[in-house]
């Protein structure tokens, strides 16, 4: 369906949008001859909107207050246990508020006041068994976690995409299929331009390697890719934190205006806003030692403590203000600071404040208390995930695709480490030949092969980390599972690595001189492309275990170093103690390693060395096969069963090194899904 744009002529700059709408095709009139102030990017939001409610009406909600949602909470508390001491501690205590929808509040304080517990309370976030009290939705007890999102204080973003595209595969993977291709790039068009992105919509985001946005501008595409469904509620996670006292307002402005526009309920736990910064704000929750020592309108907050006798010096930032008064974690005496801080609390306890925070939450639960429409509550519970598995995994296959080809960290640096790798060890074991003091040198070339190769897999470990922050992000706001995920990561890698392998082939198959032949060639490729795969694999599986770069690089140096001891090559399998037997037989390395030994040596017949003095009867001095001194040459096979590389199977072998691969992203898949979440 199009949308026709008629204009009326007139003297005015500025038009004003009216929407007719018939049977057959809508027309957005814009009428010229009032001036409204619009700009062109304000029309094209209307526009953008007007499209999306015209095919969807429950998509946007700008006035209607059915659709929005109040949250209140009493008495929320968090204890846990102190390990050493035995004895609880309490991190968030009887803690009361609401807000309700188109307000914005800040939760502030003093590091380790709980500003972030709390929120992560609210969101849903904590073990409810170390939580008592109670959350309302619209006065009623609801899941805050299906009517919301959580913007972390991390930016997690793409770096090799622009600011539009990491918006789009937002877009496209968090609404359901039911919204067609137009209109989910009419929501992203009308995001770019309430965030303030038009300038910057079609620059890469940055990398180490690629200039790009500010860090202002990245942090407002970052909210902008997790707020895209409207979300009823927002939180937000130190959204101004690293910025300039211009960019966190600007920040700020954004979403104090999507949640005037939309009717949202927003609450961002925040540091130490400007004046400007704190002017936009709401309300105001001051927390001290998990305890409310305000918590009310922001534009009463200065006459409150100016109450208890705290006059905020002229000129000066109330929020700065504020925390100077509260922070009691420079006073030298611990016992006063404690009563400093206990003279706050009870003084909001029995403030008039307190009194009307109490009555409002009271009076909301009883105008609601009758109310059977369970639309808010419930309207999201029943699906978990807007789009199919199959739908999630082909976008997520896409965005892969194009990162992967984009971000030289991912793929590309290893291919040219791999290449210049490969020109080393060709260029050190040059043209090979056949006599048998050359055969330890085979064994050396396709040892260091496999193992150099397995253990550079540690250099895709920061593009996969940019990759898992993306991923713990919008998997927390529900936009896939971490099957399609899994999968996506796993399918991508296969077309780079064998780009790898074949490379890397490429270089050192003619200059080591290893058998010849078409048939050895693409079992070398295929014997090399199943042992990098087990390396991927037990890559993503570490740096998702532990997703910390300098750990995760030293954890898997360190595996990598336990495989190539037991590979068979560095000792003889024959000659490994018996206690660690196991090792080498759980050796990815190892079935990598004999099979391309047994690609090359079998079918090849190696001289043996002429005596200088000669005898009829014994002309040659063979270490390997028949050692008679009769023949000139002995098989390649000769050489395997003398050094005990018996049994080898390569067919068996590659089986095993593809059910290795599975392994590896099965217990990566595993990690994802079970392991707990800290951030």
């Amino acid at each position: 369906m199009e949308y026709i744009a008629q204009h009326r002529n007139s003297e005015a700059s500025n038009p004003e949008i009216q929407i007719a709408s018939g049977d057959t095709q809508p027309t957005i009139i814009i009428d010229e001859s009032e001036s409204t102030g619009a700009s062109g990017n304000e029309i094209r939001l209307k526009i953008d909107e007007f499209y999306l409610q015209e095919k969807n009406p429950s998509f946007t909600s700008s006035n209607n207050d059915n659709n929005s949602v109040s949250l209140a909470w009493r008495n929320l508390s968090y204890t846990v246990m102190n390990s050493k001491t035995k004895q609880k501690t309490n991190i968030v205590q009887d803690v009361s508020g609401v807000v309700k929808p188109g307000e914005v509040m800040a939760i502030m304080g003093p590091s380790g006041s709980g500003k972030s517990t709390l929120l992560d309370l609210l969101a849903g976030r904590k073990e409810p068994k170390l939580t008592s009290g109670e959350i309302y939705l619209n006065g009623r007890p609801g899941q805050v976690k299906y009517v919301s999102t959580y913007v972390m204080q991390e930016d997690a973003l793409m770096g090799v995409l622009t600011v539009r595209e990491n918006i789009q595969f937002a877009a496209d993977l968090c609404f359901p299929s039911s919204y067609s291709a137009k209109e989910r790039k009419a929501r992203v068009r009308a995001i770019i331009t309430e965030f303030g992105l038009d300038r910057v919509a079609d620059s890469k985001i940055g990398t180490v390697f690629v200039r790009g946005v500010s860090g202002g501008e990245k942090r407002r595409a970052s909210i902008a890719t997790q707020v895209l469904t409207l979300p009823k509620i927002i939180f937000l996670d130190e959204p101004t934190s690293g910025l300039d006292s211009a960019a966190s307002y600007n920040v700020m402005k954004a979403i104090v205006q999507m949640a005037r526009n939309y009717k949202l309920t927003v609450i961002a736990s925040i540091h130490q806003p400007s004046t400007e910064t704190y002017s936009l704000f709401d309300k105001l929750c001051i927390l001290g030692r998990g305890r409310t020592l305000y918590m009310g309108k922001r534009e009463k907050a200065i006459a409150y403590f100016q109450e208890l006798g705290h006059v905020v010096p002229p000129y000066s930032n109330p929020a700065d203000h504020f925390l100077y008064l509260i922070n009691s974690d420079f006073m030298t005496d611990k016992t006063r600071a404690e009563e400093y801080i206990t003279n706050f609390i009870v003084s909001f306890e029995k403030s008039d404040a307190n009194k009307l925070l109490q009555e409002e939450i009271k009076s909301l639960i009883e105008r609601h208390k009758e109310d059977t429409d369970t639309r808010i509550i419930s309207s999201s519970t029943t699906t978990r995930y807007q789009l199919s598995f199959f739908k999630q995994t082909s976008i997520l296959l896409k965005r892969s695709f194009i990162n992967s080809m984009r971000n030289i960290l991912v793929f590309w640096v290893r291919v040219i480490l791999y290449v210049a790798l490969g020109l080393l060890i060709g260029t050190t074991y040059w043209r090979i030949g056949y006599d048998q003091i050359n055969i330890m040198e085979r064994f050396s070339g396709e040892y260091f092969s496999v193992a150099f190769l397995s253990f550079m897999s540690i250099a895709g470990i920061p593009g996969f980390l940019e990759e898992r922050l993306v991923f713990q992000r919008e998997r927390g706001n529900g936009f896939y599972s971490v099957g399609p995920f899994v999968l996506a990561n796993t399918i991508i890698s296969f077309p780079f690595i064998f780009i790898i392998s074949l490379s890397f082939t490429a270089v050192i198959y003619p200059t080591v001189g290893l058998h010849n032949g078409g048939k050895h060639v693409i079992l070398f490729v295929v014997y090399l492309f199943l042992c990098l795969n087990v390396a991927e694999g037990m890559v993503v599986f570490i740096a998702s275990l532990v997703p910390i770069f300098i750990a995760s690089l030293a954890l898997t140096a360190f595996a990598n170093g336990f495989w190539m001891v037991f590979g068979g090559y560095l000792v003889r399998p024959h000659s490994i103690a018996k206690g660690w037997k196991w090792a080498h037989y759980i050796d990815y390395q190892k079935y990598a390693f004999e099979a391309i030994l047994s690609n090359d040596l079998k079918g090849l017949d190696f001289n043996c060395e002429r005596l200088t003095d000669p005898s009829p009867d014994r002309m040659y001095n063979c270490y390997y096969g028949d050692k008679s001194g009769r023949s000139a040459t002995f098989p390649g096979e000769a050489v395997l069963e003398e050094l005990g590389y018996t049994n080898i199977r390569p067919a068996l072998w590659a089986v095993i090194l593809i059910a290795m691969t599975f392994v590896f992203r099965l217990a990566f898949f595993a990690v994802l899904r079970f392991k707990k979440n800290h951030n």
